[in-house]
């Protein structure tokens, strides 16, 4: 269910710098014991990054050590710069990659790299100008083309889009859960019990029911965690037991307005499904696997189950029909099957040529709010609303800013009250990776939130 965020790529190689830069040489450090420890600490930096997810940040000290030796190396900063883009809080970034940029502005890839980490900073002329450099910069190469290139155009538009909406305002009020629910980890998913007192989550903790670790990401399994709103706070989150965690992923996907029923994802297959629990008096049953109108050989990660049980949206790669990558689609309820019905992709209007996920539906079924890297993006998923007009449904509007961001916003739900939601983010001042944050939708913050649950 975690969509891990797309990396720019993380490349430890060799870089023709110019200009201001110090090599780690004996000309230009006459202190030959802090030469060798420089140099060893970024082998050893080189080694732990080329391992990816954890390795980074191991990578880090180590060239945080080389760093404090010699600051004025293109080629550090830009290792640095890329580990932190590659990594929990990508923002941080910015500065190695202002420092490579100065130091050695022929450097392969640095205005991309400057470009991108002032997006993320939400510096919206300073990242268009720094992509004109990097077009610029491969307007006379001969060759194969840069495939960054690809994705520059779209980048650039994303950064209009934050310059648009920065501009625009808007009254409502974004904060994070805090330490007592957001971890060092990811944590993501809300869903919401009707008074809104309990908490299911998704987190990748350490506690994680057997313990494994994804080898591509060195992260933690998913897990279903649980808390509970006290007078004086959230009680510590707990991992809920077997059947519903297992040893291997599972996270959170929907949980009804009555609180009957849990929508789940596992991977048991290796490409990732719906899973259904229904509440007993002796708890959650053993969760069973979506029919076939619904889970298929590919991805299908998000859904939500309207409150009248009639109709299932959800999230899938499947390729018949898309309109590019991960589409939203709905499947309607067929009692004489028991079963859900064939799926039907929502359209142009809400699926872009790019991913969408984390659909929630409104309490009366006629209002939807998902993710999307397409339509107004800027940056990474942004957060989505379409309302179901007359047979259509209509061109998806953007949440806006506080809470759209650079970084990826994803898996938006809303209380009873229609004032008070829930997305996952992954922003300044988070906690470590991807964050739980509330956002404020009372009188003044526009028509956004009034539909309700």
């Amino acid at each position: 269910m975690k969509h891990v965020i797309a990396s720019v790529g993380l490349v430890i190689a060799s870089f023709s710098a110019i200009g201001q830069n110090v090599p780690f040489d004996k000309t230009h450090i006459a202190d030959a014991a802090a030469l060798k420890r420089a140099q060893e600490c970024i082998k050893a930096g080189d080694k732990m990054a080329a391992n990816g997810g954890q390795g980074l940040g191991l990578a880090l000290i180590s060239y945080e050590d080389a760093h404090d030796i010699n600051p004025n190396n293109a080629e550090l900063n830009m290792k640095m710069g890329l580990c932190h883009l590659n990594g929990a809080q990508r923002h941080l970034a910015l500065p190695y990659f202002q420092a490579a940029a100065e130091l050695a502005p022929e450097m392969e890839g640095v205005h991309f790299f400057l470009g991108y980490a002032q997006q993320l900073n939400s510096n919206w002329d300073k990242a268009i100008a720094a992509y004109e450099l990097h077009k610029r910069s491969q307007a006379a190469v001969v060759g194969d083309p840069d495939p960054r290139m690809a994705n520059i155009e779209k980048l650039m538009i994303e950064c209009k889009n934050g310059k648009a909406l920065s501009a625009s305002g808007s009254s409502a009020v974004v904060s994070a859960m805090g330490p007592s629910i957001n971890s060092e980890q990811a944590d993501y998913g809300v869903l919401l019990s009707a008074t809104s007192d309990q908490l299911l989550f998704t987190s990748r903790r350490a506690t994680t029911t057997g313990g494994k670790i994804n080898k591509a990401t060195q992260e933690y399994f998913e897990d279903i965690y649980s808390t509970t709103r006290m007078p004086a706070g959230y009680l510590p989150p707990q991992p809920l037991l077997l059947p519903v965690n297992s040893i291997g992923n599972d996270a959170t996907v929907c949980l009804s307005h009555d609180g009957k029923t849990l929508l789940m994802y596992r991977d048991v297959s290796g490409s990732g499904d719906i899973y259904r629990c229904d509440l007993t008096p002796a708890g959650w049953s053993e969760p069973k696997p979506l029919g076939p109108n619904i889970n298929t050989r590919h991805h299908e990660g998000s859904a939500w189950l309207t409150a009248d049980g009639q109709w299932l949206y959800f999230v899938s790669d499947r390729p018949e029909e898309s309109l590019g990558g991960q589409d939203i689609y709905r499947s309607r309820w067929d009692a004489a099957a028991n079963d859900w019905g064939i799926a039907e992709n929502l359209g142009p209007d809400v699926n872009s040529a790019f991913d969408e996920d984390g659909v929630f539906v409104s309490f009366d079924g006629n209002t939807i709010w998902f993710s999307s890297k397409g339509h107004s993006s800027i940056g990474g998923y942004d957060v989505f609303m379409s309302s179901y007009e007359n047979g259509f449904w209509a061109k998806a509007k953007s949440m806006g800013m506080p809470i759209n961001s650079p970084d990826d916003d994803l898996y938006f739900v809303l209380a009873d009250d229609g004032m008070t939601g829930y997305f996952s983010s992954v922003r300044p001042g988070g906690e470590g990776q991807d964050d739980i944050y509330r956002v404020d939708l009372s009188p003044g913050a526009g028509d956004t939130g009034k539909a309700g649950r």
